[in-house]
C-alpha cells in the first residue's frame, strides 16, 4: 500500500512541502535584515551561517570533515569556503602533517565576529522558538531532522 494511501497527504498551499518552502524563504528574509542591521553586515551574507558556525564549534576541520559534518557535497563546501575566503573570514592552510589535506581556519576577524553571530543567531532561534514549549521544540526538531534524512535518501 502506497504512503499516500495510508495516510491523508495535501497538496498546494496546505502541504508539509509548501510549509517548508515558505519555512526557508521566510527564515532567509529574516536572517538577510537581521544581518543588514547588525555590525555582521559587511562581513557575512546568508548562506555562510553554517560553515561558521562548524568553525567555531571545531576550528581547522578539512573540507571533507565540514562536508560530511554540513551533509554537503565536497564541491558545495569548496565553494562555500572560496566565498567566505572573499570575506576574509577563513583562509585555507596545507595540513602539517599531511600536505595533501588543506584545513580550513578561521581568520582573526572571523575571532572577532563571533559574540556577535552567536547573538544574532540566538535571537533567531529564539523567534523561531517563540510559539513552542521545550518539548514541542525538540519534537519539531526531530521531525525536521527526519524529514531531511527522508529527502536526503532520495538523492543521486
Amino acid at each position: 500500500m502506497s504512503i499516500s494511501k495510508m495516510r491523508k497527504l495535501q497538496v498546494g498551499t496546505e502541504s508539509v512541502g509548501f510549509y517548508l518552502s515558505r519555512a526557508n524563504i521566510v527564515f532567509r528574509e529574516l536572517l538577510r535584515q537581521s544581518l543588514q542591521e547588525s555590525s555582521l553586515h559587511r562581513h557575512v551574507k546568508p548562506g555562510m551561517e553554517n560553515l561558521m558556525f562548524a568553525l567555531y564549534d571545531q576550528d581547522g576541520q578539512t573540507k571533507t570533515e565540514l562536508a560530511r559534518r554540513l551533509r554537503l557535497s565536497k564541491m558545495t563546501i569548496t565553494r562555500l569556503v572560496r566565498e567566505i575566503e572573499k570575506q576574509k573570514l577563513v583562509e585555507t592552510v596545507a595540513d602539517d602533517r599531511d600536505r595533501r589535506a588543506n584545513r580550513v581556519m578561521l581568520t582573526p576577524l572571523a575571532k572577532r565576529l563571533e559574540p556577535e553571530y552567536h547573538k544574532l543567531a540566538l535571537q533567531l532561534e529564539e523567534r523561531i522558538a517563540a510559539n513552542f514549549t521545550q518539548r514541542q521544540l525538540a519534537d519539531f526538531s526531530d521531525y525536521l531532522r527526519r524529514v531531511v534524512d527522508s529527502l536526503e535518501s532520495g538523492l543521486s
